[in-house]
Parts: structure tokens; C-alpha cells; sequence
């Protein structure tokens, strides 16, 4: 096992950047990331087994745009009384489509992202679950404009944005064959930490190497592929405290609002959503905070001259996983 002090606090720094923005698509990843921080490939994978262990790296995989595989997505918040949450956070949490379940300081208390591929109907399933959770009543958010998606985020120092789809072009529609759908769920799960983590891979779909490799950049090419990279666990990170804010914005100003929100390094994501009568927020920012979130928001609200907003703090994280497509 690597010894803490076999690579210094700024290779680690360096390490995390490409680990979550520009993983290596190569037979031998780690040994690329050994050489470019001039150090023992072995060192590289005996750190990610100990972050791993410690619950620091969740997963390295490919992401995909659900939009591109035919499959919907949307947000949901479901009102939970506090008798029957434990029991409705299983059933939610069951569903192999449901990436991410958070408990929020709000009646709309149980929040989680549901994904179904084309042979499902997004409604139908998370009507299905409204029943058998016992939630009273539910929001269904869907993205109407995605402003930002993609951050990296350091342990020291501010995270930084990045654009991964610089072309700005929606993901193209995929003809889908049962090569593609074996691709994608191979490559959704987590890489294993191997000197060549792509050989049995490869193996087991009957493919070579480069044959992946092509694949993926294909995909990227199309929008499909969103990024290839590591996930980490905010917390493990510093960044205790997670809060999600809904703007109520003027039409004539989301534009405005939004890139600007999205500059903000502490939001990671910024989306505009489905509105109703009685819930007016368009705009919602994904934040993450080492101290005083709360604080923040309330002097962001006051640069941008916003008053209806709220600011829902993750009380506890029920799942976060990678989104899978292609589950059943």
C-alpha cells in the first residue's frame, strides 16, 4: 500500500483533475497518469485502492447522455411523512432506474432522479413508485435547458468548470444494436483498478481494445458519450454541505441569471425546469459547500436581486450512484 507521503498534496491535486476530466482512454491508463506525474504506476493504483477503500473515489466509468440510448429522465420530489420514510426511501431507492435519492428540509422531502430505457414509460414508473411509497403528492421536474453539468472538484483551492460538449450540439439519436447496449452497460460500471482494466473487458464482449476505444470516442464525438471519469464522494472531499436552491426567475432574465449562476464555482449544476402554479422556481443550482452554504446563497440572492428562492439543505444522502441505462 502506497504511503501517504509516496505522492505529494499537489500530484494528488493534479491527479484528481484528470482522474474526473480527461481519464486516459489507453490499454494502460494508469501508467499514462504515472508518467505524466512522473511516478510509479504501481503508486497510482495502490492511492485509488485506498481512496476507494475509504469511500473517497466512488467509481471511475463512462457517463452517457440517457437522451442519446432513446431513454427519459427526469427530477421528482416526493412528499414524505416522516411515519413512513424509511419505507418509502427503500421502495425508491429498489428501482435500478433511480441514480440519486436525497432527504430535504422540505414537505416535498424525498428528491431522486429516475431514468427508464425505451421500452418503459418514464410516467408509468414513477406512478408506480408514488403508490407503492405512500407519498401524498409529488413534483415531477423535468430539464427544460441544461446552463451546467460538468465540475471538478478539489480538496484545496476552488473547483474549476469545465464544457463537456464544447460543440453545444444536442446528442445525436442512436441506432441502437445489442453491441451498443453491451458497450454501454460494461462501461457504466466501475473500471477496475488493474493494470489493464479494459483487457477482460474487451474479452468478455468479444471486442479488442482499440475496438472500446473507437467506440467511446465515436459516442463522444455524438454527444452521446458525456465524459469518461471518475466520481467522488463530495464529502470525502471537505464539502460537507449539499444544497440544492429553485429559483423563481423571470422569463426575460433566466439567460441572464443562469450564466451567471453558473460561473459560480460552489454550483456544479444549473438547470432550467418544469414550473407549476403552485411551485413558480425555473432555475435550480446544485451547490456544494465546505462552511457556511446558507450564508452564500443568501449574498448570491442579493447580487442577483432575486427574493423567491429556496435553498433545500440534503439533510442525508439515501443513493448516489452512476446513472446505468440499459438496466433491463
Amino acid at each position: 500500500m502506497a504511503r501517504r507521503e509516496d505522492i505529494t498534496p499537489s500530484q494528488e491535486q493534479v491527479l484528481l483533475e484528470i482522474l474526473q476530466r480527461d481519464f486516459p482512454l489507453h490499454p494502460k491508463p494508469f501508467l499514462c497518469l504515472a508518467t505524466i506525474l512522473k511516478i510509479d504506476e504501481i503508486e497510482i493504483l495502490n492511492l485509488l485502492q485506498r481512496w476507494q477503500s475509504e469511500g473517497k473515489l466512488r467509481q471511475i466509468s463512462a457517463i452517457f447522455d440517457p437522451k442519446a440510448f432513446q431513454h427519459r429522465s427526469s427530477l421528482f420530489a416526493f412528499k414524505v411523512g416522516e411515519e413512513i420514510l424509511e419505507r418509502a426511501k427503500d421502495i425508491v431507492n429498489a428501482h435500478p432506474g433511480v441514480s440519486h435519492n436525497y432527504l430535504r428540509d422540505h414537505p416535498y422531502n424525498l428528491w431522486f432522479t429516475l431514468v427508464v430505457p425505451p421500452n418503459k414509460d418514464l410516467m408509468e414508473e414513477v406512478d408506480l413508485l408514488f403508490r407503492e411509497s405512500g407519498a401524498s403528492d409529488y413534483l415531477y421536474l423535468p430539464v427544460v435547458r441544461v446552463f451546467k453539468i460538468s465540475t471538478v472538484f478539489h480538496e484545496k483551492g476552488e473547483n474549476t468548470s469545465f464544457d463537456d460538449n464544447p460543440s453545444g450540439q444536442e446528442a445525436e439519436l442512436q441506432e441502437i444494436s445489442e453491441m451498443d447496449k453491451a458497450l454501454v452497460r460494461a462501461l457504466q460500471e466501475p473500471l477496475p483498478l488493474v493494470r489493464e482494466p479494459f483487457k477482460d473487458i474487451a474479452k468478455k464482449l468479444g471486442l479488442s481494445e482499440e475496438e472500446i476505444f473507437s467506440w467511446l470516442k465515436e459516442k463522444k464525438a455524438k454527444g452521446a458519450l458525456r465524459r469518461f471519469g471518475a466520481l467522488f464522494k463530495h464529502q470525502k472531499l471537505g464539502f460537507v454541505q449539499n444544497i440544492m436552491v429553485g429559483w423563481s426567475v423571470s422569463e426575460d432574465r433566466i439567460e441572464e441569471v443562469a450564466q451567471y449562476l453558473a460561473r459560480k464555482t460552489f454550483i456544479t449544476h444549473c438547470y432550467q425546469r418544469k414550473t407549476y402554479s403552485h411551485w413558480p422556481y425555473n432555475l435550480y443550482t446544485m451547490c456544494h459547500f465546505k462552511e457556511r452554504g446558507k450564508e452564500a446563497i443568501e449574498a448570491l440572492a442579493k447580487e442577483i436581486k432575486l427574493t423567491d428562492y429556496l435553498a433545500l439543505e440534503t439533510l442525508k444522502e439515501f443513493k448516489k450512484t452512476r446513472l446505468k441505462l440499459f438496466y433491463q
